[in-house]
């Protein structure tokens, strides 16, 4: 059967990411009997914890966990945790003159793998995924970073994204976008204005009202939400756990606009290849799957009705 590459530069409209090719979960282990346990029960739609193919597990939030950052989440999905803190600060304009900066760092505590005890081993898969969460949901297709300057040349927000995984139990990259996702729409900036200066020598000064209702929300274009596919022996499924993932022949993210219900972009995982005449009915339904998640959203975090539009 056909077979889909990384080598492909576009699929529709959707452009396939360049970011980093990064593995899951780091280096677990199953045993031959577990693998084939797990390999028998795909085949009959059958898995471990009892779901449907395309099934995810209870997602939970606790938002503004974080008191000294200005928003923060903490997400349990199955047996991930992670924790994610915002902090906004105005400063000179860095890489562009009359933008502001977004930077996301994640970082994994030993607790997510044994392997991550080495800490180069958990600094390299870090950085990895720092890249590809900034590539696929904190691009300059998805927030207006021009709308973060104040003033060119002089202020501009400077946007420092900070997440920490404490426990993996697979689909890591789906939690992440969807914690980040959460935490961006709840972000509310100061409102602040730039008195320039009347004379010359006095410096611009800033006039700061930090009112939570004359906050201005986060600017984002698109609200961007993973869903990423495992196909094993041939069957396909969602929300894989750690030793599902281990099992996937190939691995795709999908990366659906929770405000559009458009495909964003692709994101191929792994060096196995995926069954490309699967493509376009798995694409449908993880544009259903985006929704679902859209609507979990509105109902946990309260997104303004504006933002669903």
């Amino acid at each position: 059967s056909a077979q889909f590459s990384p080598q492909s530069e576009t699929h529709g409209p959707c452009q396939l990411s360049k970011a980093p090719r990064v593995s899951m979960q780091p280096l677990k282990r199953i045993s031959d009997s577990q693998r084939q346990f797990l390999l028998d029960g795909v085949q009959q739609n059958l898995r471990s914890d009892g779901r449907g193919p395309f099934d995810y597990r209870r997602v939970t939030f606790e938002l503004n966990c974080i008191p000294s950052s200005t928003s923060s989440c903490r997400l349990r999905a199955g047996d991930t945790e992670l924790l994610l803190a915002l902090k906004c600060d105005l400063a000179k304009p860095r890489l562009q003159p009359d933008a502001g900066h977004v930077q996301v760092t994640v970082e994994c505590a030993p607790s997510v793998s044994v392997a991550l005890a080495d800490s180069s081993t958990a600094e390299d898969w870090g950085r990895r995924l720092s890249v590809l969460l900034e590539t696929l949901c904190a691009s300059d297709s998805v927030i207006d970073r021009k709308a973060l300057c104040l003033l060119p040349h002089v202020f501009a927000w400077q946007v420092h994204v900070d997440v920490l995984v404490l426990s993996s139990g697979g689909n890591l990259l789906d939690s992440l976008a969807l914690a980040l996702g959460a935490v961006l729409s709840e972000t509310l900036l100061p409102k602040v204005e730039v008195i320039e200066a009347l004379e010359e020598g006095e410096e611009v000064q800033l006039k700061v009202d930090d009112r939570p209702e004359a906050g201005l929300r986060f600017p984002m274009k698109q609200l961007p939400l993973c869903v990423t596919v495992a196909q094993i022996s041939g069957k396909f499924l969602m929300d894989v756990t750690s030793e599902e993932e281990i099992c996937a022949e190939a691995m795709l993210c999908v990366v659906v606009d929770g405000k559009t219900g458009d495909i964003i972009g692709l994101h191929k995982l792994g060096r196995g290849l995926f069954d490309v005449s699967a493509l376009p009915s798995m694409l449908e339904r993880c544009r259903g799957t985006a929704a679902v998640l859209v609507q979990q959203l509105d109902r946990e975090l309260s997104l303004p009705a504006a933002l669903m539009r």
